[in-house]
């Protein structure tokens, strides 16, 4: 069965999905920062959390089905991270 050029894959809506979940959790946090009062912050802390799962399912489900692949670094780009990270940390001190 051929695809029309206006289908997308499943591989394609879970991309969109995952990616489309993670910019949600990032204005939920920031929502969550900044809101008014105790009750609305729990409120969308709650919602933030359901998010949270649904992406991490997502992401989980594309591993499985082999479609987020990640790979080892080697030692050396890890330490030059390690080191990057732990420099930054100090400064802030």
């Amino acid at each position: 069965m051929s695809k029309s050029k206006n289908e997308y894959s499943e591989k394609d809506i879970a991309t969109n999905l995952l990616v489309t979940l993670k910019h949600m959790k990032y204005e939920y946090n920031t929502f969550t920062q900044e809101a008014s009062n105790e009750e609305l912050f729990k409120e969308i802390d709650t919602l933030y959390d359901c998010i949270s799962k649904q992406q991490r399912n997502v992401f989980d489900m594309m591993c499985a089905q082999g479609w987020y692949k990640m790979t080892a670094d080697s030692e050396k780009n890890i330490s030059k991270a390690y080191t990057k990270f732990s420099n930054s940390e100090s400064e802030l001190s």
